[in-house]
């Protein structure tokens, strides 16, 4: 009990400076891209900028990965990256669509970023399911509805700013499906292990990214 409530205290205190530094740095980029003379740099360091937040993100729960929420990180990002290959190349999963220059450093055409951002999707969106229900199938749902907003949100911005482009500029009702289908089998996944986090980190995460990318979409 005593353990548990050191962990409490440590997370209020990381939350204390890492939400104030998601805020900051995304509200520089909401300015940077909003301004025509600096949006070019902004697109710039975009890789830069998501790596410096995913490991600020992880660092601050890193002290609550054991070797079960370690396993589920890892093997999410690898399966979802692969998923991620196999769409580009066959168009079979989510639709026909090609990444563009602008996530930095890529693998089978595909940015290694975006293998990170799955697992902080699925698990920010976990973050907030569970504390909705703790049934896992009505929690993994709830993940995968959650990820198709984030999603949702996303997708006509990333193609203004070439993250990604869609054949024809026409993004198809079965990538918004592939999205749900993957958050929920990683969720129940995350579920049927029981893992537990106590920070609220992840799901911050992507409150401050959805709020960028709806402010960007209706602005930009």
């Amino acid at each position: 009990m005593e353990r548990e409530k050191i962990s409490l205290m440590r997370v209020a205190k990381l939350e204390k400076w890492v939400i104030p530094f998601f805020i900051i740095m995304y509200s520089v980029g909401i300015t940077g891209h909003l301004i025509d003379a600096t949006r070019p740099l902004m697109i710039i360091l975009t890789p830069f900028t998501l790596l410096l937040c995913s490991t600020v993100l992880f660092y601050s729960i890193h002290k609550e990965i054991n070797s079960q929420l370690l396993g589920w990180l890892i093997s999410t990002y690898i399966i979802t990256f692969v998923l991620e290959a196999y769409g580009t190349a066959s168009g079979l999963i989510f639709g026909a669509y090609k990444y563009g220059d602008v996530l930095g450093w890529s693998l089978f055409d595909v940015p290694l970023i975006i293998g990170v951002n799955w697992v902080i999707v699925i698990l920010g969106g976990l973050t907030l399911s569970l504390l909705i229900s703790k049934n896992i199938y009505i929690s993994s749902i709830i993940t995968g509805i959650i990820a198709v907003l984030f999603d949702f949100i996303l997708e006509p911005l990333a193609m203004k700013l070439d993250y990604w482009q869609w054949s024809g500029n026409i993004i198809p009702l079965q990538n918004f499906t592939a999205w749900f289908i993957i958050a929920v089998v990683f969720s129940l996944g995350f579920n049927f292990k029981k893992i537990k986090i106590n920070s609220k980190i992840p799901l911050y995460y992507i409150i401050i990214q959805s709020i960028f990318f709806l402010v960007l979409r209706l602005f930009l």
